[in-house]
């Protein structure tokens, strides 16, 4: 007998601030969308925006969010598809100083741009009768980056931050012979949109490790600005030593090799550091992994682990397989100085 699968009824939440926000008539308000955990809200709030409003499909996320974040709003609602049952539309947040938005991962990483653009979800409303027809009202409808679309076009905050993974640049149909690539149609596409609505826009490719986190990760960030304000300097010229000119500098973000078709712009090969006076390449400190790690719990070793003893008289702390490994491994690198690996 076939089991059957019971799909649960979704509706959207609204969920109200736990702790009451303090209005100032003077202060910068901030939405934002896709919010996970809040990481994003923390840095727009560290830049002086009050965050009023933020949105996720998922409750246990929201919950993450509400706790660090308790003087926000809300939603537990799909902001891509209409069609859903707890869909809430963009446009009905309340309107902002700033839209932050960290736009899906997950439909521009090369790893599922192939899965991604074979599925297709009915989220863009606005007018665009002059888009290229080759590209279909799927493509360009699937992406969360849309939503930041619809926010503009009916509350035009003053500023806008996306945050993407790089692969943003290469949205569109798949390039002949490339599944994982696209042709870059739609982000042009959508990058003429912000254009048309009154923003002038920036492109930056940063790594977190030269932003005080432990972890070296690429990401893109999309700055929109109202035309009728002026363009913030948005520079990284981070404090770095020159060694030929034996002094610390300010060090220039400088292009290697420029974007590739595939979006993906990383540090150390697309792009680099220079020193602005002799030009040499220079590395901007960094945080290391270490910053993350709690040395107070090493793990227990494996030789300290209890013996097991299996059916067939085998001895030994681990399984059979891993002790086999371990064995070869040791036998490989016999000659090699011990090392100390945190194992938490």
């Amino acid at each position: 007998m076939a089991r059957r699968t019971m799909q649960q009824t979704r509706t959207a939440t609204h969920r109200p601030a736990v702790r009451r926000r303090r209005f100032r008539h003077d202060g910068y308000t901030a939405v934002d969308l896709f919010s996970g955990f809040g990481g994003l809200t923390k840095g727009i709030e560290d830049a002086g925006f009050d965050t009023i409003m933020a949105a996720n499909h998922k409750r246990y996320k929201v919950e993450v969010h509400e706790a660090n974040h308790p003087q926000a709003e809300h939603w537990i609602a799909d902001l891509v598809n209409p069609e859903s049952s707890d869909y809430h539309s963009a446009r009905d947040l309340p309107p902002a100083d700033l839209l932050a938005a960290g736009v899906s991962c997950v439909n521009h990483s090369l790893a599922n741009t192939n899965r991604a653009y074979e599925q297709g979800l009915a989220l863009f409303e606005l007018e665009d009768p002059d888009y290229e027809e080759r590209v279909t009202r799927s493509e360009r409808d699937r992406a969360t980056a849309t939503c930041v679309l619809q926010y503009a076009g009916k509350h035009h905050p003053r500023l806008i931050l996306v945050e993407c993974t790089t692969q943003l640049t290469s949205w569109g149909p798949a390039l002949p012979g490339r599944q994982k690539v696209g042709d870059g149609s739609t982000y042009r596409w959508w990058l003429n949109q912000f254009d048309l609505l009154g923003y002038r826009h920036k492109v930056l490719y940063l790594n977190s490790q030269f932003f005080g986190v432990p972890q070296s990760r690429d990401r893109g960030y999309w700055v929109f600005v109202d035309k009728s304000l002026p363009m913030p300097d948005l520079e990284h010229r981070p404090v770095s030593h020159c060694g030929r000119c034996d002094k610390d500098i300010e060090a220039v973000w400088t292009w290697k090799t420029g974007i590739p078709p595939s979006g993906t712009v990383t540090y150390g090969k697309q792009y680099e550091y220079r020193c602005p006076s002799c030009r040499r390449p220079v590395v901007p400190p960094m945080t290391p992994s270490l910053a993350a790690l709690d040395l107070t719990n090493l793990g227990t070793r494996i030789g300290d682990k209890p013996v097991k003893t299996f059916k067939d008289g085998f001895v030994g702390p681990l399984a059979r397989s891993s002790m086999a490994r371990a064995e070869r491994c040791r036998r490989r690198f016999a000659d090699f100085p011990a090392i100390l690996m945190p194992a938490k």
